[in-house]
């Protein structure tokens, strides 16, 4: 039952705020007295036929526009009688008798079968009367005790006929009349004893409170949910403003530190400018101060008379001044410096990089077609009540809006499996699960904020759990010439390579349906088909000796296109073999004579090259996303991050040049060997839990 958010039912009008007296109920249940809605009629205006209800302002179609055609609303009246009572026997004040001519006389008592205040000498009379002695009084004086009454029912009385009480009601107008309405606006419609429907009215409304419990928790969780985001904005609004206003103190501190090493440098430049000035300046200053000096002294022996005197000093004044002007002719009197220091402070490019710098969005901005599985989704597979987990990527800086994704799984029934949804917000990823509880076709739905992600919704395919250790051959399929490679069709047929130049479709029972290919050169044709992968319903073919990649309808075996051509450039093959999927739109096929894994989109677009250490004959994607790869020549199998970019370990469990490789959705790992056998890994690798000796003729 959903808790009750309605308000207090109260018995004051809302427009005068006294206990109601004839009060009217209107269509939007709120409820008035007679009195107060024809006055806010008077204010409408009297031409108009509606009333806007004076509380919630719905507008009401008055019936025959009057006020009077309103619904009684018997039940306030009822109940306000009953509060007017009780607050008079709980007052302070004196309360007159009902029953005495002579109102001046103060009540003593309260009759609650007669609802009248009785003084004390009509308590008296009230208790000689036979009929009344064995009522029930209150008495007035003790009010702190007493337990307030439920006052008797009285029926209502009809607008028209004002002594007459409402005692039928009419199905046919569902109100309440009076026997004087009956022959008049009432005739030949059914009529029932008021009392006798009463309990058929009770029901109908118990029947739809009832009806209405389903509603309200919901909106309640709605309004709970838009109270708690309200709360989640209003945080988030801080913890924006916050990083806004932290990364601009950062940029303010980087600015900062720009501008004193633009200082510096200023001042380094000028310095130096100013050292090489005043070092040609010191030369000038030497220069005159020695020719001042020599022409004085030149000037001054010049005057001598004695020939001695002038002859001793003349030679070296002389050579001093010669050697002056020398200096002189061969010193620039230009300085070699200038005054200029040059700035580039162009701020326009930095002010539109400013005003470009951060954006902020809301999430229906978001496109969702940022958001992918990033890996689970290489295995198109889930094991029936085993947890089955997908890693979304998210746009980095959005973490936040990962809150909205929701995910579920739909059976090919049409029944609805709700998954799991764990936010990994430090590395922005979400984990994305569910536990299937039946064998067979899954839609897996990713939507955030109701709309699909990219590539949602996905298929999924459920089986029961396999025991490896008991392992057995069920059935063989015999295709008379050497098979390298089989894929499954989710509607149960199974396609397996010939040496021969076609491509084998058994049905489940091992029955040979149909043949895609053969042999030639041709579109759709093959010299040695290796690899075979299904992508929904398109399969995708290697051609080992024509080194390219061809694809078909799976169902009609319609050719399709193809890709590749012979060499070692991006996008070229050299003995292509083993090919695989990553879940997310991607393409991998294993190089034998390269030593490398090539990725494409479906269509057949080049994306990047894995290399290898060996000759690569086959490669899978586990959930986890990590590439593995089967390495003949090495007898080991490589494992690549799921960007391909850099090599995590590799593991051999002696193999005998490992030529195919695949992985189930619970992590175990097939590995087949040239020497005839298929052996099965732990999913984490380190112990062998089968090996299958097998004939390379059968499937």
């Amino acid at each position: 039952m959903a808790e009750n958010t309605s308000p207090a039912i109260t018995m004051t009008c809302e427009v005068c705020s006294e206990y109601y007296t004839d009060p009217l109920m209107l269509p939007c249940l709120h409820s008035f007295c007679k009195k107060c809605l024809i006055k806010a009629k008077e204010k409408q205006g009297s031409a108009d036929t509606s009333l806007k209800c004076p509380t919630c302002d719905t507008s009401v179609n008055l019936p025959d526009g009057k006020i009077e055609g309103l619904t009684h609303n018997l039940w306030f009246e009822h109940k306000s009688k009953e509060a007017l009572i009780k607050k008079k026997i709980v007052s302070k004040e004196a309360v007159s008798c009902d029953e005495c001519d002579d109102s001046s006389d103060a009540a003593v008592v309260y009759c609650c079968n007669c609802g009248q205040f009785l003084c004390d000498y009509c308590k008296k009379g009230h208790k000689r009367n036979k009929k009344k002695a064995n009522h029930k009084l209150i008495d007035l004086e003790t009010k702190e005790s007493i337990e307030l009454p439920t006052i008797k029912h009285e029926e209502g009385y009809c607008d028209r006929h004002i002594d007459q009480k409402l005692i039928y009601y009419c199905n046919d107008c569902e109100k309440l009349v009076c026997p004087n309405c009956l022959p008049i606006k009432h005739k030949d419609h059914n009529i029932e004893d008021y009392i006798d429907v009463g309990e058929t009215a009770r029901k109908a409304l118990r029947e739809s409170v009832a009806s209405c419990d389903e509603v309200i928790p919901p909106v309640t969780e709605a309004i709970a949910n838009g109270e708690k985001m309200l709360e989640q904005i209003a945080t988030r609004k801080e913890e924006v403003r916050q990083e806004i206003k932290e990364t601009f103190e950062e940029l303010k501190a980087a600015l900062d530190k720009r501008c004193n090493d633009l200082l510096m440098e200023t001042e380094e430049i000028a310095s130096a400018k100013r050292n090489s000035i005043k070092k040609q300046l010191d030369g000038f200053c030497k220069l005159v101060k020695q020719v001042s000096h020599g022409r004085h002294l030149a000037s001054l022996v010049s005057e001598r008379t004695d020939p001695g005197e002038v002859l001793s000093v003349k030679k070296l004044i002389t050579n001093q001044l010669e050697e002056c002007i020398e200096e002189y002719k061969k010193l620039p009197l230009e300085v070699e410096e200038n005054e200029a220091i040059v700035t580039n402070l162009d701020t326009s490019t930095l002010n539109e990089k400013i005003s470009e710098f951060g954006y902020i969005f809301k999430l229906e901005q978001l496109d969702p077609s940022l958001y992918s599985i990033d890996s689970g989704l290489a295995i198109p597979l889930a094991t029936v009540k085993k947890e089955r987990k997908f890693k979304v990527a998210l746009p980095a800086g959005i973490g936040k809006a990962a809150s909205y994704l929701k995910t579920s799984f739909i059976k090919s029934d049409g029944s609805k499996e709700e998954g799991r949804v764990v936010i990994v917000n430090d590395t922005n990823t979400a984990i994305v699960s569910c536990t299937p509880q039946s064998i067979g076709g899954y839609e897996l739905s990713v939507t955030i904020r109701g709309q699909h992600i990219k590539g949602s919704p996905y298929q999924l395919s459920v089986k029961a759990s396999r025991d490896y250790t008991t392992l057995t051959n069920e059935r063989s399929f015999d295709l008379g010439n050497r098979t390298d490679s089989v894929a499954v069709h989710t509607n149960g047929e199974v396609f397996a390579n010939s040496k021969d130049g076609f491509v084998q479709v058994f049905s489940e029972d091992g029955t040979a349906v149909r043949r895609i290919g053969s042999k030639g050169s041709g579109n759709g044709q093959f010299d040695y088909p290796w690899g075979l992968l299904l992508v929904g319903d398109r399969l995708y073919v290697s051609d080992n000796n024509f080194n390219r990649v061809q694809y078909f309808s799976a169902t009609t075996g319609q050719y399709i296109s193809q890709f590749g051509s012979e060499g070692n450039g991006n996008g070229q093959f050299y003995t292509p073999r083993g090919i695989s999927t990553d879940g997310k739109s991607n393409i991998l096929v294993a190089e034998y004579n390269n030593k490398r894994v090539q990725v494409f989109k479906e269509d057949g677009t080049f994306v990047q090259v894995i290399q290898c250490d060996g000759k690569a004959t086959d490669v899978a994607v586990d959930n986890e996303g990590k590439i593995h790869v089967t390495i003949s020549n090495q007898n080991h199998v490589q494992v690549f991050s799921p960007d391909g970019k850099s090599q995590l370990d590799a593991y051999n469990h002696n193999f005998n040049s490992p030529q195919g490789i695949a992985i189930d959705d619970e992590g175990c790992i097939f590995v087949s060997s040239n020497n005839g056998y298929l052996h099965v890994l732990s999913p984490d690798r380190k112990h062998v839990i089968k090996s299958i000796p097998f004939a390379k003729k059968m499937v």
